[in-house]
């Protein structure tokens, strides 16, 4: 599905393609360099919009400081009750989406705000694992990935694990405790 329409899904039908051009004209855009690799970050130039795209996955304790980063930025007054929305705050704008899933959150964030970025990447955000993301999923019997593993995998975790180096890896596995079957599973899928 087209991104937009997506958005749009996400917000009510409110967040056309031109509505999101509006939101992040060219002049907002700040000069954005040297971010964490993970949340990734797309740049949507190509589709008319000056912003960044971030979509992640995030344990349900990180889901806090991403929220409170959104409140500290664009003002509002009661962080406990962002879920999804648009906010402006002089010519920097924000569309986001957080909602429970695998495991922990899902957060899809559109942004010409640097500031926000950076408060986000200071973070060090994590995705659940797969055992968390999936409980009843036996490891030994995934063959190829479909439907929500498949988008989990290719949209949240992937891009975290990528990222990684093997020192990175062991310190999540342990953090996590990592059962040998899933081991097995992830290091089949080595990227």
């Amino acid at each position: 599905m087209d991104f937009f329409k997506r958005i749009a899904a996400a917000f009510g039908a409110g967040a056309t393609r031109d509505n999101m051009a509006g939101s992040y004209p060219p002049a907002a855009l700040d000069e954005l360099s040297n971010f964490r690799p993970y949340p990734p970050k797309v740049f949507l130039k190509g589709q008319g919009v000056f912003a960044y795209r971030l979509e992640f996955g995030a344990l349900e304790a990180d889901a806090a400081g991403v929220v409170g980063a959104l409140a500290s930025e664009f003002g509002w007054p009661n962080p406990a009750l962002l879920q999804e929305g648009h906010a402006r705050r002089g010519d920097k704008s924000v569309h986001f989406s957080i909602r429970s899933e695998f495991g922990g959150v899902v957060v899809v964030i559109v942004t010409n705000c640097a500031a926000l970025i950076n408060k986000i990447d200071a973070l060090n955000i994590v995705p659940p694992p797969p055992w968390l993301a999936f409980p009843d999923a036996d490891p030994s019997s995934l063959g190829s990935l479909q439907g929500a593993m498949e988008y989990w995998w290719d949209w949240l975790f992937s891009p975290f694990w990528s990222e990684l180096d093997a020192r990175g890896r062991v310190a999540y596995l342990s953090r996590f405790a990592a059962h040998d079957d899933w081991l097995e599973f992830l290091s089949s899928r080595a990227l």
